[in-house]
């Protein structure tokens, strides 16, 4: 059975662990993992979610999974995720989807798309970058 939990000190080197055994990984920003939400099946590590805070938006992070897991999993970890950023004042969530799996994923959680033209990435409009055919996606935190 799988349950959820935010981040804590005597969890935190296990997600460090969790994370870096990841390949695309290869530095883990501490600050990033603090507002991270971990999903357990029994004693290990299977699934991560965090965001990183810009003002009043929180960008998500570490979305890492080792086992497939059930929209009702992947749901109660996004709400707890909700929650924290809720905690810290923040009023939205921001997704970067760069595949049609992520996309409906986060669809089907009740992000919506964002106008492109309306994105920048270091003062460069996002058509400009690496991101031109991500997708945005966004969550009204009210």
């Amino acid at each position: 059975m799988i349950r959820v939990e935010k981040i804590n000190a005597s969890i935190l080197n296990q997600a460090i662990e969790f994370l870096t055994s990841v390949p695309s990984i290869d530095k883990i920003d501490e600050k990033i993992l603090n507002n991270a939400c971990i999903a357990y099946d029994e004693d290990k590590i299977v699934g991560c979610i965090s965001f990183e805070e810009f003002t009043d938006k929180g960008l998500i992070r570490y979305f890492v999974f080792k086992k497939a897991l059930s929209l009702d999993s992947l749901e109660e970890l996004l709400h707890m995720l909700e929650d924290s950023a809720r905690e810290k004042g923040l009023r939205m969530l921001l997704c970067i989807a760069e595949c049609s799996q992520i996309e409906d994923l986060f669809k089907s959680l009740e992000f919506y798309p964002l106008k492109e033209s309306k994105i920048f990435i270091n003062e460069e409009n996002v058509l400009s970058t690496n991101f031109k055919s991500a997708l945005f996606l966004n969550k009204l935190l009210v």
